[in-house]
């Protein structure tokens, strides 16, 4: 592999933030993270990430907000990582 895969993880959490990122960097992979939607649309645009994961539940900006924001310029795929359970929230993940 000539480049290293980037993945944006997005957390308004820094303790689960950091326990993912030194995850994924033993993985092999680049790690770019952001603490709010608003960072995490300014990630995309500025870097191109490969991959996002994405919590829903942040200040600033929540994870659904974003996720629309950035499918406005960017196809890059995005994982929602939440702990909302409801079905109304699964199906507007999916969107």
């Amino acid at each position: 592999m000539s480049e290293e895969t980037t993945i944006l993880v997005v957390d308004d959490e820094p303790r689960y933030l950091r326990l993912v990122e030194v995850n994924l960097v033993t993985d092999g992979y680049a790690v770019q993270t952001a603490m709010d939607g608003q960072q995490a649309v300014e990630a995309v645009a500025s870097e191109q990430p490969d991959l996002i994961l994405l919590d829903v539940m942040m200040p600033v900006m929540d994870g659904f907000t974003a996720c629309e924001r950035i499918r406005e310029f960017s196809s890059v795929p995005i994982i929602i990582v939440t702990a909302k359970g409801e079905e109304r929230d699964r199906v507007r993940g999916l969107d």
